[in-house]
C-alpha cells in the first residue's frame, strides 16, 4: 500500500513563526487594530483562533480579506522566511524512501513553491493552497480522493488542523515548534505529537506506518 504524509507548511515546514510580528505590525497598521507586544503576540499561542479573534476585535466577516492581504505580506517576505533545522534533510529522506509528499496549507500555492525553489526542497507530489481559515478537511479529502488506496497521515501545528483531521477523519501528528503552544494541542487529544524534527522523523519512519 502506498503512503502519503500531508503537510501544513507555515510553523511546521516553513520558519513562518519569525516573521508573523512583521505581518502583523503591517496588518495593525492598515487595519487599525490594537497594537500588542511581541510578548503578548506570543501569549495568543494559548488561545485559540476564536478566542485570537475576540482579543484582536476582529469579526470573522473580515477574515477572507485578511487572509488574502496576509498571503500578499507573506510574499514580500518569503525570501526571508527559511526551513525548521533538519526539515530539509527529512522531506529528502521521506522522498527516497517511497512517501507521497503533499502540502494543505492556508498559503497560497505560489508562495509555497516560490519557498520549495528558495531552498531547494525536493518536488512535492501535490500542493493545495489558500485552504479555509478555519479548516482544511475539504482540500484533505479532496488530496484522499485523488491518491486512493494510501495509508495517509497530517502533520501540522496549529489546533485547527486537529479539529479538521478529526473531521475528515485522518490520524495527525502535531509538532509543537509552530504558532500554537503545546497545552493547547494536548487538550485536542492529537494521535501523535512531536517536540523535535528527529522526533518527528522517529515516528514517520519507525511507528506510524508500521502499525
Amino acid at each position: 500500500m502506498k503512503k502519503m504524509i500531508i503537510f501544513d507548511f507555515d510553523g511546521t515546514i516553513s520558519n513562518s513563526v519569525d516573521i508573523v510580528y512583521r505581518v502583523y505590525e503591517k496588518l495593525s497598521k492598515e487595519y487599525g487594530f490594537k497594537h500588542f507586544t511581541h510578548e503578548e503576540i506570543h501569549e495568543l499561542k494559548m488561545l485559540s483562533i476564536h478566542e485570537r479573534l475576540k482579543k484582536h476585535k476582529v469579526s470573522i466577516f473580515q477574515l477572507p480579506k485578511l487572509a488574502r492581504k496576509t498571503r500578499r505580506i507573506v510574499s514580500e517576505l518569503i525570501e526571508e522566511t527559511y526551513p525548521f533545522d533538519g526539515m530539509k534533510e527529512l522531506l529528502a529522506l521521506l522522498k527516497e524512501q517511497g512517501f507521497i509528499l503533499s502540502i494543505v496549507s492556508s498559503n497560497s500555492k505560489h508562495n509555497i513553491e516560490s519557498f520549495i525553489k528558495n531552498h531547494d526542497l525536493i518536488e512535492f507530489d501535490h500542493i493545495y493552497g489558500k485552504a479555509s481559515f478555519f479548516g482544511k478537511e475539504r482540500l484533505i479529502r479532496k488530496l484522499l480522493r485523488k491518491e486512493k488506496h494510501t495509508k495517509s497521515i497530517y502533520v501540522g501545528d496549529e489546533l485547527r488542523d486537529i479539529v479538521s483531521s478529526k473531521e475528515v477523519p485522518i490520524d495527525i501528528i502535531s509538532v509543537t515548534w509552530g504558532f500554537d503552544d503545546i497545552t493547547l494541542l494536548e487538550a485536542e487529544s492529537p494521535n501523535y505529537i512531536a517536540n523535535t524534527v528527529d522526533e518527528l522523523k522517529e515516528l514517520l519512519i519507525h511507528k506510524v506506518f508500521k502499525s
